[in-house]
């Protein structure tokens, strides 16, 4: 190498010469960048682990002086970021869309973040980088999918494929768009709004656009019309000039911007930073990914059709709800993801045992809530119930608009029991406290209880501590209801809420 640096030729053993002179030198090496197994995904919080000073000091102690002095410019790599990550993950992905088995096939295939979010915690470690990512895709994707094939658990004809996660494992929904739902278009609609289909497109068409569409309502109960698909339209174009315009663009470009600035990688801001950008990347993928619904949806000639897919109406109605509350989160500044935790009352003047199963029920809803809104989450701590301490529960969150979500449920939430017989009309209270924080933006660390760590840390430090503000009110008895004092709303459908489905009331 000295021969080539200093003269520009290379001679080989047998006195061959190669001309070097117009030639560009790079030279790779993994120098200082081994990183322990256990360490997080991407950017750590352990400055031991990787450092430019780090790969210069390894650099020095491996190469000579003489050697080192002739290389014009070394340049250290940064871990993987998760958005890169997601990329790579992509790219594999439509690589097995084109697979013969798949692309002989009439399905279109739609990947939901959650299910991505889930293949990149299977298929990246810090020690291996995106090797693993092609056994993950086999395991977890590929291979149960390979089972329905085979066993033939799908129905025929043109489908959509939509590929999510609840935390646990991948999940496909065969969607046909153009076949309704059982009970649709014939009699009653699912779900509670029950109107007769029938009665003539025009009627319809009126009566639905009397009402005041909100895409929780839709979620709630899709009916595949196409007064819906309008609003959603609506909706949809809203979101597109948002993401679109310049106070976005700028927002990102300064974002960028600052990550190029001296010493950032070093700086304790770039957490924040770096996971705004990669927030905001990952709005712009889920719009994608709406943006494929709607055109799955209406097809080649919307203003023809009478009836949409039901289930399509739901997911598109889904997918958006959730992008407006991200981007509601980035336009305020709000945190992303948040630690949660209940704890059943202990002032009350009812038995211990009343407090924790309703402290119970109230996680039940909250994890289903998570798997509904294909929030990545993950149990910290579940306590008490035993007679011996309140039954308590803390959970991790993170996706779409999670903290903003969440931060409205912070408080006490109590369930009344009458207290005696028909005629009596008092209650006894049962009561939890919910906490609501946002989660910080540098990583908990490489040990496996760290998130649990970092989760007690922020709960500890929180200056507010438990709020005194009464949530929610849930009745059974005499007849179901749930009073929200927060965002103002009353509902009998209590096993709608205590179900997951608190968001969406109102």
């Amino acid at each position: 190498f000295l021969q080539v640096f200093d003269e520009g030729r290379l001679t080989d053993r047998l006195g061959n010469t190669a001309d070097f002179r117009h030639c560009i030198i790079f030279m790779t090496t993994n120098l200082g960048a081994v990183i322990p197994r256990g360490a997080s995904i991407g950017f750590t919080g352990d400055e031991k682990v990787f450092t430019p000073q780090v790969v210069a000091k390894a650099i020095e102690q491996t190469f000579r002086k003489e050697f080192i002095n002739r290389i014009d410019r070394v340049v250290v790599f940064q871990p993987l970021s998760r958005a890169v990550m997601r990329e790579v993950l992509r790219k594999e992905l439509n690589e097995i869309a084109q697979r013969r088995g798949l692309r002989s096939r009439t399905w279109a295939v739609e990947f939901h973040d959650s299910a991505l979010e889930f293949l990149l915690d299977k298929g990246f470690t810090a020690d291996l980088g995106a090797r693993p990512l092609k056994r993950a895709i086999e395991r977890y994707l590929l291979s149960p999918l390979a089972l329905t094939i085979v066993n033939h658990q799908f129905p025929e004809g043109d489908q959509f494929l939509f590929v999510r996660s609840n935390g646990r494992e991948i999940e496909v929904e065969f969607v046909d768009p153009d076949t309704p739902e059982e009970g649709q278009g014939q009699g009653a609609g699912a779900g509670g709004r029950g109107q007769e289909q029938g009665a003539g497109a025009a009627s319809e068409e009126s009566a639905a656009t009397a009402r005041q569409f909100r895409l929780e309502d839709i979620i709630l109960d899709s009916q595949g019309s196409p007064a819906e698909v309008k609003f959603l339209k609506a909706a949809y174009d809203r979101l597109a000039q948002h993401l679109e315009g310049t106070d976005w663009q700028l927002q990102k470009a300064g974002t960028l911007a600052r990550t190029a600035a001296p010493e950032f990688w070093q700086s304790p801001e770039r957490y924040a930073i770096l996971g705004l950008a990669e927030y905001m990347d990952r709005i712009k993928t889920g719009f994608a990914t709406a943006g494929r619904l709607w055109g799955r949806l209406v097809g080649s000639r919307p203003g023809e059709r009478k009836q949409f897919s039901p289930s399509l109406v739901k997911s598109l109605a889904h997918q958006l709800y959730l992008l407006e509350a991200a981007v509601r989160d980035v336009a305020d500044n709000r945190p992303q993801d948040a630690f949660l935790r209940i704890e059943a009352g202990r002032d009350s003047a009812i038995a211990d045992h009343l407090n924790d199963e309703f402290a119970q029920k109230l996680a039940r809803m909250y994890l289903q809530w998570a798997e509904k809104r294909r929030m990545r989450h993950k149990i910290l701590e579940e306590k008490g119930g035993d007679g011996k301490e309140p039954a308590g529960l803390m959970l991790a969150v993170s996706g779409y608009g999670a903290y903003g979500i969440l931060e409205k449920e912070a408080g006490l939430h109590v369930f009344e029991m009458p207290a005696g017989g028909k005629s009596d009309k008092s209650f006894r209270r049962c009561k939890a406290h919910v906490e609501v924080i946002p989660q910080p933006p540098e990583p908990a660390g490489n040990s496996p209880d760290a998130l649990l760590k970092q989760a007690r840390r922020e709960f500890a430090k929180a200056k507010d501590g438990k709020h005194l503000t009464i949530v929610r009110r849930y009745r059974e008895e005499p007849s179901p209801l749930v009073r929200d004092g927060v965002k103002n709303w009353r509902t009998g459908r209590l096993d709608r809420v205590l179900g997951g489905d608190f968001d969406l009331m109102g």
